[in-house]
């Protein structure tokens, strides 16, 4: 399919998308105010919980421990934004390769995501949760962090593909963790998933970054759902990285398991209550660009 090109470069396309962002992201800072008084008045624990971190990081509303946190885990970014150790992709039968730098800048969390997730880790009091999509292990730190703020046993479990990245984010993790604490799965998902699925592990916590393509992103949440303990939550990153996704993020939020669901353009929460009768109630909440 052809698309036209504008005289700037940019394909109308791409200009459509950008406004119709913007048009999301001004309507959810107009109705902040309305979801966020909906959220108080269900008055789910568990919701409530994620209120508490969006609010925390809008008003930057941190703790000295918090603070210190996230020193340590920007330092080690800075650090990475420096590494020019080449990875290769072999594992995907490619031949090409990428420095640690590049793969730091383009697709680690950014800062104020990472503190999010740092804080929804904190404020559930997550003692189980799995990441799909390790990378530099920035988001690791974050997570693990928020874990061990209320847990001295606790297990976090993250999956990536390319060994180079397992190891980097190994060394970091143990850093600052008990081995027993952490477990680094790596390869291919299609070779991973299914182990994870049998473990025997009950999920609190899930934070989904690993295959912005649709199929595998409902196949995850449907897999997924049956290794959850009574009350999850699903973290699922990029939901409008395209329309794969948003057509994935529709599904997935109107599933007759979820309670609630937080669209953050940016993120999208999913939260599974089993003692919760409200069912398919959506939210949608600006919390940064």
């Amino acid at each position: 399919m052809n698309t036209k090109i504008g005289y700037n470069g940019e394909s109308k396309q791409r200009r459509f998308h950008k406004i119709k962002k913007h048009i999301e992201i001004i309507y959810r800072r107009l109705s902040f105010s309305s979801s966020r008084n909906r959220i108080v008045a269900i008055n789910n624990p568990i919701l409530n919980r994620v209120l508490e971190s969006i609010m925390t990081v809008k008003d930057n509303n941190y703790t000295p421990e918090d603070i210190k946190v996230f020193e340590y885990v920007e330092d080690y970014r800075k650090r990475l934004l420096s590494d020019n150790t080449e990875v290769t992709y072999e594992i995907f039968n490619s031949s090409a390769t990428r420095k640690i730098k590049d793969i730091c800048r383009i697709a680690a969390s950014p800062k104020i995501w990472g503190q999010f997730l740092y804080l929804i880790a904190k404020n559930n009091r997550s003692k189980s949760v799995l990441e799909i999509g390790t990378n530099v292990g920035i988001s690791g730190l974050y997570t693990l962090s928020g874990m061990k703020h209320n847990h001295r046993e606790f297990e976090f479990v993250t999956m990536e593909g390319l060994g180079q990245l397992c190891d980097l984010s190994r060394n970091k993790f143990e850093e600052l963790f008990d081995k027993e604490n952490f477990k680094i799965i790596n390869g291919l998902y299609d070779d991973t998933f299914e182990s994870v699925i049998g473990d025997g592990m009950q999920y609190d916590l899930l934070f989904i970054d690993g295959n912005h393509q649709k199929e595998p992103t409902i196949q995850y949440f449907y897999e997924l759902k049956k290794c959850i303990s009574d009350q999850a939550i699903f973290i699922f990153d990029d939901i409008y990285y395209n329309i794969g996704m948003k057509e994935a993020w529709d599904i997935i939020k109107y599933d007759e398991s979820v309670n609630f669901s937080i669209d953050m353009y940016k993120l999208g929460i999913v939260i599974i209550d089993k003692s919760e009768t409200k069912k398919n109630v959506p939210f949608g909440i600006h919390m940064t660009y």
